[in-house]
């Protein structure tokens, strides 16, 4: 395959790296370029095949930037090119807790929240991008961060573990999320954003983890956890099989993970 690019391939590239551009949609390139739909596709296409953009999304492309190289496989970590992607999101789950050390386990999903529905995709035929659907009010608690030079937004420490707790679905289910818990937490704002999520079966979970687990909670928050509980009985692990190992009257609780499993 030959890599050398043509007069408006070579406009597209430098122009994009000059502005510092991750992402681009369709309509940015034939801004750029000021060509005709067939002639923009024709580009489009090239660069594809050659290495030096990639479609992350229909109407959306990447850019490989000049240092790649001519490695085809290259990619920048996925999430570098959400901020210009997305309005209304933050890289969280599983994923923020790789980013916060809460896991010795990378994930090779990255987990988007946002409030607006978009279908899933996979990077670079390698990186599978999973989308979690929110109601904006509880698209909260998230910070700024940095990566291949572009910034981009994750859940803070504690709205990660309110999230894990939340959907362990998303977070390689409860084992791996109750790792999260022997962070250095601020007890008080997970208790803020629990009570802000309005899942009572947070309030649960997050109960039973921490006594169970002996995390160094302040008593208050236990006190806290356990006046927000509702009176019905929840699954502790909603993707592990619904079979009862015991019931816990305190949190209110199904039992359906080996406590040993938990403990390690």
């Amino acid at each position: 395959m030959k890599y050398e690019l043509g007069p408006l391939e070579a406009e597209l590239i430098f122009t994009l790296e000059r502005k510092g551009v991750t992402a681009f949609t369709v309509d940015d390139a034939r801004d750029l370029l000021k060509a005709s739909d067939e002639t923009l596709w024709r580009v489009l296409h090239k660069l594809t095949r050659k290495g030096r953009i990639q479609r992350i999304k229909r109407g959306y492309y990447a850019l490989v930037p000049a240092r790649a190289g001519y490695q085809p496989k290259w990619r920048e970590q996925a999430y570098t090119f959400l901020e210009e992607m997305l309005e209304e999101y933050y890289v969280g789950y599983w994923t923020a807790m790789s980013h916060w050390n809460m896991t010795e386990q990378t994930p090779r999903t990255v987990f988007v929240a946002t409030t607006n529905r978009n279908r899933g995709f996979v990077y670079d035929d390698t990186v599978p991008i999973l989308f979690v659907t929110l109601n904006p009010r509880k698209l909260y608690g998230w910070v700024y961060a940095a990566a291949g030079g572009h910034r981009f937004r994750v859940s803070d420490p504690e709205k990660t573990v309110v999230d894990s707790m939340d959907l362990p679905q998303h977070s390689g289910g409860i084992p791996e999320a109750a790792k999260s818990l022997h962070f250095n937490l601020d007890w008080d704002k997970v208790i803020e954003y629990t009570d802000r999520l309005g899942n009572r079966t947070v309030h649960k979970r997050l109960g039973y983890l921490i006594q169970l687990l002996d995390i160094d909670a302040p008593s208050h928050i236990h006190r806290h956890l356990k006046a927000g509980i509702s009176s019905g009985y929840g699954w502790l692990d909603p993707t592990a099989p619904k079979e009862e190992h015991e019931r816990d009257a305190t949190w209110k609780l199904k039992i359906n993970v080996p406590k040993k499993a938990l403990r390690s």
